[in-house]
């Protein structure tokens, strides 16, 4: 067990709200190299705007404390990234708009890693006669999964699966769905699979304005169907969404990056040499992150930590005027708010880590 600090502290400095709030976050990008100073500043800053008042209200000034290592076996993680780093390039080259659709779909295609045999076949027979596949997270009930409106009721040898979710991508029109779920009993949201035949019976609507000119367009779906036990995603056990949004977070904040990179050379953005820096750590450190194949349990909060810096570098380029367009602001504003908004991630890395026992000042 060790206490966190940010070098170069002095006394006087080592226990500022803003140096202390920041360790949860800071703690686990250190393992991709050192941070950039006006990185640190951007995150330390961010974690200060972004305590509630259960944290604020419990915030000690003394360090964190690193996790206890579990000694969890790696896993092997065979991921089909060839096509997704040629997409990458391609987003660096031209944008993310002209290559969204392509970069999702490989999306779709890493879902594949968590899928029985026989779900994957029925899946891909689906994919290859033309139903894009939607994944439906967010829910009418709020971010709590307490208060989630979509709740699969067993019932017989299935599920009653009632749907409400919105702001999903595409979700207006047909296709099939990996839909999460609140399950009586359980602390984890479940996932199923909802058929293209199942898809047209509920009501979707338009959400919204699309982003990224006319290609990304929101939607909202509600209804109910009945899903077999067949239907529920089994592989990776009970946190397998969690798996999955691990996967693919990084892949997505290197889209981001890449993004940032294209609209900067178009002249839509202006990078300072320390903002440069920071989208080249990020970029870099999701770069590792995806080039691994191993899955560990400690990437959970690794993988939240780069998100929470990508949403704030991009907030932060926006707030500052950096961004010229109004689209481009809304844009990249929309993309903090995707597979993880910095507050969701602040409060899973705070509870992640402990507050260390006070040490005295003379030591």
């Amino acid at each position: 067990m060790h206490t966190l600090t940010q070098g170069g502290e002095t006394g006087s400095s080592r226990h500022s709200l803003l140096n202390v709030c920041a360790q949860p976050v800071l703690h686990r990008l250190s393992i991709y190299g050192e941070l950039p100073a006006q990185l640190i500043q951007i995150i330390s800053r961010a974690c200060v705007r972004l305590m509630d008042s259960d944290m604020l209200i419990s915030q000690t000034m003394h360090n964190y404390e690193s996790a206890e290592q579990l000694n969890r076996s790696s896993v092997a993680l065979s991921q089909p990234t060839h096509e997704l780093e040629s997409i990458l390039e391609r987003i660096q080259q031209e944008g993310l708009a002209l290559h969204y659709r392509s970069f999702m779909q490989n999306f779709a295609h890493l879902f594949s890693l968590f899928l029985t045999p026989d779900q994957y076949e029925r899946a891909r027979a689906s994919i290859d006669a033309g139903s894009a596949l939607r994944f439906l997270m967010s829910d009418a009930g709020g971010p709590t999964l307490t208060s989630w409106r979509t709740v699969a009721q067993p019932e017989g040898d299935g599920f009653k699966l009632h749907i409400d979710k919105v702001w999903g991508m595409y979700a207006n029109l047909d296709g099939m769905a990996i839909v999460a779920a609140r399950t009586p009993g359980s602390f984890f949201p479940s996932a199923f699979l909802v058929w293209p035949e199942q898809y047209k019976t509920l009501k979707r609507s338009l959400c919204g304005e699309p982003f990224l000119g006319d290609v990304v367009q929101l939607g909202n779906v509600k209804g109910t169907v009945q899903v077999s036990q067949e239907d529920r995603l089994k592989v990776g056990g009970p946190a397998v969404l969690n798996k999955y949004l691990t996967t693919v977070r990084p892949f997505l904040v290197r889209a981001l990056m890449a993004h940032v990179d294209w609209l900067a050379n178009q002249g839509r953005l202006e990078l300072t040499p320390d903002e440069r820096a920071a989208r080249d750590f990020i970029a870099a450190a999701a770069r590792t992150k995806t080039l691994s194949d191993r899955y560990e349990s400690e990437d959970v909060h690794r993988v939240l930590a780069l998100k929470f810096a990508s949403n704030e570098l991009l907030l932060h380029l926006v707030s500052r005027g950096a961004v010229a367009s109004f689209l481009d602001q809304r844009d990249l504003l929309a993309f903090t708010k995707m597979e993880g908004s910095s507050y969701r991630c602040y409060h899973e890395l705070r509870a992640s880590m402990r507050v260390a026992k006070p040490v005295s000042d003379s030591l």
